[in-house]
């Protein structure tokens, strides 16, 4: 039986449930939300910010809340991806874009005590162009 469409997306919304179920209870109010998300993309993006602002509610941060956030734009565009049925490369290309954020928040979590606030957030901001510029080299 061949089904009309992928659910590639599903797969990044079980660990992030697992996460998120974790950390406090309330966040299963964000599992409607997250299942509406691959399927309609301005769902999606309040998707991000409802999970972006209850890590910064919740006062939650570093490698855990990167991994949720990673998750969470993962199933977004992947979702999205989907609906596109797109090749097998671009998903590829999506997982190691969102995977290279991990290294770079190690460089910048070791930089941090070396360098002043300016300079680690624009050596930040330079790092994030140059991730959108691989991302986009390699996509053409």
């Amino acid at each position: 039986m061949k089904f009309g469409r992928r659910l590639y997306s599903l797969i990044p919304l079980v660990p992030l449930f697992v996460l998120l179920g974790t950390m406090d209870s309330r966040t299963l109010l964000l599992i409607p939300l997250a299942l509406m998300a691959i399927q309609w993309y301005f769902i999606g993006a309040l998707f991000l910010l409802t999970t972006a602002a209850f890590l910064i509610y919740t006062k939650t941060g570093g490698l855990y809340g990167l991994t949720v956030m990673a998750l969470a734009l993962l199933a977004v565009e992947m979702g999205y991806l989907d609906r596109e049925r797109a090749p097998g490369e671009h998903y590829l290309i999506l997982i190691a874009a969102v995977a290279m954020a991990f290294p770079t928040y190690l460089l910048m979590s070791a930089l941090s005590p070396v360098l002043p606030r300016l300079e680690v957030t624009a050596l930040a901001a330079l790092l994030l162009v140059v991730l959108y510029l691989f991302a986009r080299l390699v996509s053409s």
